[in-house]
């Protein structure tokens, strides 16, 4: 016998009411698997709040499952292995994070594919700031933060002890400040290495081997890690550190922002976004789209954003990272730990991510054989000069290197990857160096 109208209303009811209880109780999830460098704290993060998100946009749970093998290097080395061996696809549907190296190289051989977030989200990114991308164009990978290198300062410690506030690099060359700035070893630390590239990018080779070579005389000690550099700064050991945005922000958090504060330099900051692709041949590109947009949306920003424990914010973890909606700094001004906007700087200065990374390791080992493990020498060597009078040859000749900017980049090419060439050459710029600091001594 047919049901009758209200029979049949009190059905739909009934079902209706099961399957949303299923969604909320138990629905099958959505799952992407993506692999990243990030820290625990980011991925606990944002696997709770897509999952938050994707139940209110979809009416389904949502599973990430991370890949962790480290640090960006050996993410982005796995990645290219599988790929040779499977390519067309590797079982992984997101590469997040690492910065802007992987995002270009994976771009350029083709393993990484396009996605197109929704207008109501990519028109509240800018595309470009200063002349950097900050999403590509074609859609292969979307920045989802900002990252850039500044000072953290000890504003407490710099008052207590008469030094100064600075706010550009060349301020921490001031002989003033022997003993007072932390550095950390660009052999050992990617961040440091980035930095000390854009000082030889943003003020030319020689000049900024001469700029690092005096703030090195400065320098207390040149630290293994990067993280415990600002440490230092925050325990009082220095009062000015290099520091990286979020590194520097985190101690800001943790010490108060009326002891510590961390800013960008006015002379030069290499800005360069933290982002996400979608790989080739993903399994899951519908969902991985999907994480894509969140990242970018502004409820995903505000993870980055906001300090722990704002309603819109983190829960356990404030990852004070820089957002790529521009609107975020003016309505969470004085809310947020990050008080200054990057699309307020007004400097031109645009990191050249390729050559970074084709000499870096050259970069290191000079910067090792003549500041690193000649410290001593240069410490006295740079006491001696500005006790005698900073003049233009001295300072010309203590920042002198033994290479110019072209031979670098052709070692760098060629003869570099021979290691009996390569350790060689270590040992005549550390004797190199040595000779230098006791003659002006």
């Amino acid at each position: 016998m047919a049901a009758s109208p209200v029979a049949r209303q009190l059905l739909v009811c009934l079902v209706g009411g099961l399957i949303s209880g299923a969604v909320a109780a138990g629905a099958p999830s959505e799952r992407l698997v993506v692999i990243t460098p990030h820290t625990e704290a980011i991925r606990y993060e944002f696997r709770r709040a897509f999952d938050e998100w994707h139940r209110r946009q979809h009416g389904a749970p949502a599973l990430i499952e991370w890949r962790d093998l480290g640090g960006t290097s050996d993410a982005l080395k796995f990645v290219q292995s599988e790929f040779a061996r499977k390519p067309e696809g590797i079982g992984i549907d997101c590469f997040f994070g690492g910065g802007l190296e992987p995002m270009l190289l994976l771009s350029d051989r083709n393993l990484a594919q396009p996605h197109r977030p929704p207008p109501a989200v990519l028109n509240a990114i800018p595309q470009n700031l200063n002349g950097m991308d900050i999403y590509d164009r074609s859609g292969r990978w979307y920045g989802v933060v900002l990252s850039s290198f500044g000072i953290l300062q000890n504003t407490r410690l710099q008052a207590i002890a008469s030094l100064p506030f600075v706010t550009r690099w060349e301020e921490l060359a001031q002989p003033r400040l022997q003993g007072w700035v932390g550095v950390g070893d660009p052999r050992n630390s990617g961040t440091m290495n980035v930095m000390f590239e854009a000082f030889l990018q943003a003020r030319g080779w020689e000049e900024g081997w001469r700029l690092l070579t005096q703030i090195g005389g400065n320098c207390r000690k040149f630290d293994r890690l990067s993280s415990s550099t600002a440490k230092d700064v925050t325990l009082g050991e220095t009062a000015y550190g290099f520091a990286i945005d979020f590194y520097g922000l985190a101690q800001v958090a943790a010490g108060g922002v009326s002891n510590l504060t961390f800013l960008l330099p006015r002379d030069f900051a290499a800005m360069n976004p933290d982002g996400i692709c979608l790989l080739k041949g993903a399994p899951n590109p519908v969902v991985a789209g999907r994480f894509i947009d969140f990242l970018l949306s502004e409820t995903g920003q505000k993870i980055w954003f906001l300090p722990k424990g704002h309603p819109e914010g983190p829960q356990q973890n404030s990852l004070d990272r820089m957002a790529v909606r521009p609107d975020l700094y003016q309505e969470f001004r004085g809310v947020s730990h990050i008080q200054h906007s990057p699309f307020d700087l007004e400097q031109r200065f645009l990191y050249d991510s390729k050559l970074g990374r084709d000499r870096r390791d050259v970069v290191a080992a000079l910067a090792g054989a003549l500041l690193v493990d000649t410290h001593p020498e240069l410490q006295r060597a740079w006491r001696a000069v500005t006790r005698r009078g900073l003049t233009q040859a001295s300072l010309q000749d203590l920042g002198s290197v033994p290479i110019s900017e072209d031979e670098a980049l052709r070692l760098a090419l060629g003869p570099w990857k021979e290691p009996a060439f390569r350790n060689q050459k270590k040992i005549d710029w550390q004797r190199w160096a040595l000779e230098k600091y006791r003659r002006l001594r």
